[in-house]
């Protein structure tokens, strides 16, 4: 367990430190600790090894990165079509607007 749980939280923290411009160290501790929990169930439920242990925690926390570009994605597209939808009055105030499209410019 121990293996596995060391494993994620290093990916994930290689993964936050080699990500260019700013750190979302909220977003990414939220992830970190579901990646982490993911690991643990998978281990405990199946039982592996410590080399099986070993890949899924490395597996799990670069699965991390998919998961935050899938939704900034995801979030980027629902306040587009919200900003779409009433073209003369904004539903997303612009300053947040703004902000989440610098975000997406960054990687």
């Amino acid at each position: 367990m121990i293996v596995g749980l060391l494993a994620c939280f290093m990916v994930r923290l290689f993964i936050t430190f080699d990500t260019p411009g700013p750190k979302r160290w909220v977003l990414d501790s939220i992830i970190t600790g579901l990646a982490m929990l993911i690991t643990a169930v998978w281990i405990v439920e199946h039982q592996v090894d410590l080399f099986a242990a070993l890949g899924t925690g490395g597996g799990a926390g670069a699965v991390g990165t998919g998961i935050i570009t899938f939704f900034k994605r995801r979030g980027q597209s629902a306040i587009d079509a919200l900003d779409a939808a009433l073209p003369g009055k904004p539903i997303v105030p612009p300053e947040i607007a703004s902000a989440l499209r610098k975000l997406d410019q960054v990687d």
